[in-house]
């Protein structure tokens, strides 16, 4: 029941985005900002990819580990800023990331859940 708390009140401290994010991207928005990572890895298909600037990460077991060690302890400090681009299945985002801003790639099934995501640096 907590949990269910900390994700409503999260998602009432997600900063405004001009543009609807796809179901994919909020999924991965409130998880991250809610610092919840059942709820986080609930937005990735269980053969997902991630792809950290270089390092990739495959599969459920290694994003959950990559993400134990470098996303939920700082999470509260990721936010979408726009989308730069967007097809269907796919989207590219411009994101503040600690003091960084960053391009994410995202790809999506019919389901929603996350296929694969590329995290690097803006230009």
């Amino acid at each position: 029941m907590l949990k269910h708390i900390t994700t409503c009140l999260a998602l009432l401290a997600v900063p405004t985005v001009a543009e609807d994010l796809p179901q994919a991207i909020t999924c991965y928005q409130t998880s991250t900002n809610a610092e919840d990572i059942d709820a986080y890895m609930a937005c990735f298909t269980p053969d997902a990819e991630m792809i950290d600037v270089s390092r990739t990460f495959n599969g459920a077991e290694a994003i959950r580990a990559w993400s134990l060690r470098e996303v939920m302890p700082i999470g509260t400090s990721f936010a979408h800023r726009k989308i730069l681009e967007q097809s269907e299945g796919y989207a590219k985002t411009e994101v503040n990331w600690l003091s960084w801003v960053a391009h994410y790639s995202y790809w999506w099934n019919g389901d929603g859940l996350i296929t694969r995501v590329s995290l690097q640096y803006a230009d």
